[in-house]
């Protein structure tokens, strides 16, 4: 689940899309009980973020104890055919992780980046280590 705050400003010295972590929260949770939020601040010269075709994947989430990434959507962030320096957050809603071994803890980040409607990839964000324990 994703959820989106958007908020634009025009800022001419925005010369490149990226994005940085602000925060995430809760870094110890249990299993199955809580979510994780990650806040992204982003930045594109143009404006081009998020896609108004719901199935076009943009935002990129991969647990770092997995091999493969999740992939949501992000709805535009700028109206059509408008090109907008803009800055904004992002919060991230990260279902509840779960230990996959046999301990009693396990230690996890979560790696993102977007993708806009030029097909470039933003540079990559690491969360903290979170500590999930088991029920």
């Amino acid at each position: 689940m994703i959820l989106i705050l958007p908020s634009c400003t025009k800022n001419e010295d925005d010369m490149f899309f990226e994005i940085n972590l602000i925060d995430t929260y809760p870094l110890e949770i249990i299993e199955f009980q809580e979510n994780i939020y990650v806040k992204v601040l982003y930045q594109h010269p143009q404006g081009y973020l998020g896609f108004s075709d719901p199935d076009y994947l943009s935002l990129e989430v991969k647990d770092s104890r997995l091999s493969q990434a999740d992939y949501y959507h992000l709805i535009p962030i700028t109206p059509p055919n408008n090109s907008l320096s803009i800055t904004g957050e992002i919060l991230v809603e990260i279902d509840s992780p779960f230990v996959f071994g046999n301990g009693l803890i396990e230690l996890v980040n979560f790696t993102i980046r977007i993708q806009d409607q030029n097909l470039v990839w933003s540079n990559e964000i690491i969360t903290p280590n979170i500590s999930v324990n088991k029920q």
